[in-house]
């Protein structure tokens, strides 16, 4: 059974994939902040920084974008700039300060990174991908069946116009021409709209905004292998009802179901979802993993714990713990959305064969990981090297900050992570019962930081809720926990 479970959420747009009740997918985009990943901008060459071969761009942000010279030969600088890449060695040959340019943010903020930004502009649909100043057609390798690649290869020829190639994705597998050609043309009227509004503005300008949470969700995620869809409001219902028929017609198999109550709970998602924040996740056949991050750096640790296995063989109990872990390690980087340097210790063994046997595993995995990942190999000390394209923050940095009593080596709860807390408790309350005010305890540093950064938030969910909120600073509480102190009617 998968299915696909969508919050009503007061600050955040909520949404999870499931597969018979675990957690696969996890989505979650601020209704006040929206992410900038896959925007597109007018923006001016702010500086030129010759010795790192780049250049910071004014985008309209606090802090200028990051392009770096990879980036900026694009098919589309190539061409109209009339350069030849493999003589383009400085950056400052290639462009000047002042100069205007269109990006596409490739990164949002990480950390003390800026945003970055690239000219290699591309406008993704469903089954296809556009890309102006690009005159090639290419299918997508996952797509095994060399008939049906056949097939598209040539429907894409027929369909492609001057300055506009194409990548059909995996998704077009079965799709007729007429669909095909349908939203290759809405992708190249939406770039001649970019284009036109380029022309008639003034840097920094925003030209396109990336698509809203759910549309990114049924665009790159959702197919007809979903078997039921559920919400919790008339008004999400419609939205979804709405994208099922751009996407998949009116005859389709999904079941829209809607459920005016906290679908996060009732599915077992929170604690999910708080479990995500684990340092060790525990194995169904009773070993481990530890996982450990830095900032480029995360390290993967696997333990056999109570895992006895079924073999006599030593090998051959430490491949199958480690085949198992290798499951939901792959799970876990995508939950976590672990990027960068990515280094898996295994339980040690002796036979050659078997590091052929995790490295294939690992790639076969890794195919449903909509992010660039590369498995690298195996180590003479059985470490396996992966990595995986780093473009948003992951899941445990949005979740945490860093802790400034100990100078960094712990963690306290973000302002996330508290809203997603209160916000809970309030939608059990709304949902099972009819009071109008609550009372919430929680520790000192959780309660400062709801007064200082969190006013804007709470008073919405309030609004929202129509249930009052307050809030007792209880110095005695030294962990992250915000506990129900009171519930009633409003005085």
């Amino acid at each position: 059974m998968r299915q696909l479970i969508i919050s009503n959420s007061f600050s955040y747009e909520k949404a999870a994939i499931l597969i018979d009740g675990s957690l696969e997918e996890f989505f979650y985009e601020s209704k006040n902040e929206d992410s900038c990943l896959n925007n597109i901008y007018k923006g001016k060459i702010t500086d030129i920084l010759p010795g790192m071969q780049s250049v910071f761009v004014d985008i309209g942000f606090q802090k200028n974008a990051y392009l770096y010279i990879d980036e900026l030969l694009s098919a589309k600088t190539i061409s109209e700039k009339n350069l030849n890449k493999k003589e383009a060695y400085n950056i400052s040959d290639i462009v000047k300060k002042g100069e205007e340019l269109m990006v596409q943010v490739i990164r949002e903020p990480i950390g003390e990174k800026n945003v970055a930004v690239t000219t290699d502009i591309s406008l993704a649909g469903k089954h296809l991908v556009m890309i102006p100043k690009n005159e090639e057609v290419n299918v997508s390798k996952r797509i095994s069946n060399k008939t049906e690649k056949k097939r598209l290869y040539e429907i894409g020829c027929k369909l492609l116009k001057e300055d506009y190639g194409m990548v059909i994705r995996t998704s077009a597998e079965g799709i007729d021409e007429k669909n095909l050609e349908e939203e290759y043309q809405k992708l190249v009227d939406t770039y001649k709209k970019i284009e036109l509004e380029y022309g008639y503005s003034y840097a920094p300008k925003l030209l396109k905004r990336n698509n809203t949470l759910l549309e990114k969700v049924f665009i790159e995620y959702i197919n007809e292998s979903i078997d039921e869809i559920y919400v919790e409001d008339k008004e999400t219902k419609d939205i979804v009802n709405n994208l099922l028929s751009k996407y998949y017609g009116y005859n389709n198999n999904i079941k829209l179901i809607d459920s005016y109550t906290n679908l996060f709970e009732i599915f077992n998602i929170e604690k999910q979802i708080d479990e995500l924040n684990n340092r060790k996740v525990e194995l169904d056949n009773g070993g481990s993993i530890i996982i450990d991050s830095t900032e480029a750096l995360t390290v993967i640790d696997v333990n056999s714990g109570k895992f006895i296995g079924t073999s006599s063989q030593q090998d051959d109990t430490s491949l199958a713990m480690n085949l198992a872990a290798l499951e939901e390690i792959t799970r876990q980087i995508r939950l976590r959305n672990i990027s960068g340097i990515i280094i898996i210790d295994f339980i040690d063994f002796r036979k050659n064969d078997f590091s052929e046997i995790l490295v294939s595993r690992a790639k076969e995995l890794l195919k449903q990981d909509r992010a660039r990942t590369k498995v690298l190999g195996m180590t003479k000390l059985n470490l396996m090297e992966m990595t995986r394209k780093r473009n948003q923050e992951n899941f445990y940095n949005s979740m945490n900050e860093r802790c400034k009593s100990c100078n960094g080596s712990g963690s306290i709860p973000s302002a996330l992570q508290i809203i997603f807390k209160i916000e809970n408790i309030v939608k059990k309350v709304h949902s099972n019962t009819s009071c109008s005010f609550v009372s919430l305890k929680c520790s000192e540093h959780i309660y400062d930081k709801i007064v200082t950064e969190l006013k804007n938030d709470i008073a919405l969910m309030e609004e929202k809720s129509k249930i009052s909120i307050n809030f007792i600073k209880d110095k005695t509480m030294m962990n992250n926990n915000i506990e129900l102190e009171k519930m009633g009617k409003r005085v």
